[in-house]
């Protein structure tokens, strides 16, 4: 088993009507204690391949895992041994609001007493809970 493997990974995005692959049929095992790097040119899916394995996005198809766990519906158990920042770093979607906090105020080094108080500060205290992708940025409410 690879510390990430990815099979089959296809991302389409669809605009004015066209639909446009990122990543076509990705095949990828990278071993413990392996060292790998994405090199090409702009528009060739580096950055997609990426937000696929840290559940940033969905495939279209295919998988990814990273540390044994299925990038789109098991990263939580595995996303504290994880470290990344791709372009613009998001939330993680479907993390709640208040867990995306803990997370990066672990990162940071920032107490976790201070991610309701945070919280509160937006007034979103009631709303931590949430998943991400279900706000909205008209929030609160």
């Amino acid at each position: 088993m690879g510390v990430i493997e990815i099979e089959g990974l296809r991302k389409e995005y669809r605009s004015r009507g066209r639909v446009q692959a990122a990543v076509d049929g990705l095949d990828l095992v990278v071993p413990a204690g392996g060292v790998y790097g994405f090199l090409g040119p702009n528009g060739s899916g580096k950055t997609t391949t990426i937000r696929c394995m840290l559940g940033l996005v969905a495939p279209s198809a295919g998988r990814a895992s990273v540390l044994g766990a299925d990038a789109q519906h098991d990263l939580g158990r595995v996303i504290g041994r994880i470290g990344a920042i791709v372009e613009t770093p998001l939330f993680f979607p479907n993390f709640s609001g208040r867990r995306n906090l803990r997370l990066l105020a672990d990162v940071a080094g920032v107490p976790r007493t201070r991610v309701d108080k945070a919280l509160d500060m937006v007034g979103l205290r009631a709303r931590g809970g949430q998943r991400v992708r279900a706000y909205s940025l008209g929030m609160p409410s």
